[in-house]
């Protein structure tokens, strides 16, 4: 594992070696401004049942500091929970379930079920749309078979929508879906979510984004030539499935859309390491 500045797994685990400094963690952030009952809306409290959780004084709910945070009800310590966070955000390719749970000393059913919330928190946002140079391209993942080329119906493939931004002979930010076909009506979820209508979109000669020009002017096409004049979103491509033969090695089309924000929260945070675990710390919201 790389080391990080000031991030490096014995800084953190000092940080977070017990629950109490976990807890205390999770209740400052949680509360940093100001208290609000979720029940009543009161802004009055007093100290709860447990540690660092909060009663409600006009309708006595008590709120602990694990409410709505990716440790809600957790089955097992929360300082191995802190540690696993740090292992699936910023290990080299992530980690799954079975490693986890060696790793950790629990099962791989407690494993997953955990790893599953930590995916359902990085979902994006949409608050970050791609802007001006964007690629966009489909691709299946699934063996191969023979007379099958292109865009071929399969309901042994699973199809999934790509689109990355194109910075200064760069790749910069990318999002990608989960698509039922190749239809203008699949494909158009990742432009109304991901790009704005600015955007000077290039994706190749497929038929099905000729229908979105209407809405996205700046979407041009050109033939793919197999690829050659899509160099960068081609090897993000190969880069996805690589990840996701290396590390999970299978997934079903139930559970893709989570592998797919999982990769991305990791790419499109590259840069900004640190902040990649503590986001997720610090995301509160039912879970």
């Amino acid at each position: 594992m790389k080391t990080i500045k000031d991030l490096d797994r014995k800084t953190f685990k000092e940080q977070f070696q017990t629950r109490e400094l976990c807890l205390s963690y999770l209740s400052a952030q949680k509360w940093s401004k100001g208290y609000y009952c979720l029940k009543c809306s009161n802004t009055q409290f007093i100290s709860g049942k447990q540690i660092f959780s909060r009663r409600c004084v006009k309708c006595c709910y008590d709120e602990s500091a694990t409410a709505n945070t990716l440790f809600h009800k957790l089955k097992f310590n929360i300082e191995v929970a802190f540690e696993m966070v740090y292992d699936i955000v910023l290990s080299k390719k992530g980690a799954n379930s079975m490693w986890l749970a060696e790793r950790h000393s629990i099962s791989q059913n407690t494993a997953w079920l955990f790893r599953h919330k930590v995916q359902i928190a990085m979902q994006s946002s949409q608050l970050f749309p791609l802007e001006n140079e964007v690629h966009i391209d489909e691709f299946e993942i699934g063996t191969p078979k023979e007379g099958q080329q292109g865009r071929c119906f399969t309901t042994d493939k699973i199809r999934v929508v790509l689109a990355v931004e194109y910075r200064d002979g760069k790749c910069g930010r990318g999002y990608a879906k989960v698509i039922k076909d190749y239809s203008s009506d699949s494909l158009r979820p990742i432009f109304d979510e991901h790009i704005t209508k600015n955007a000077e979109i290039l994706a190749d000669g497929w038929r099905g984004y000729s229908p979105l020009k209407i809405e996205y002017p700046n979407l041009s096409q050109t033939l793919s030539e197999k690829g050659r004049n899509f160099p960068m979103i081609h090897n993000q491509i190969r880069n996805f499935k690589n990840w996701l033969r290396g590390v999970h090695s299978y997934c079903t089309s139930k559970y893709m859309t989570k592998y797919i924000d999982e990769y991305f929260y990791r790419f499109n945070r590259r840069n900004h390491r640190k902040s990649m675990v503590f986001n997720l710390l610090n995301r509160i919201r039912p879970l």
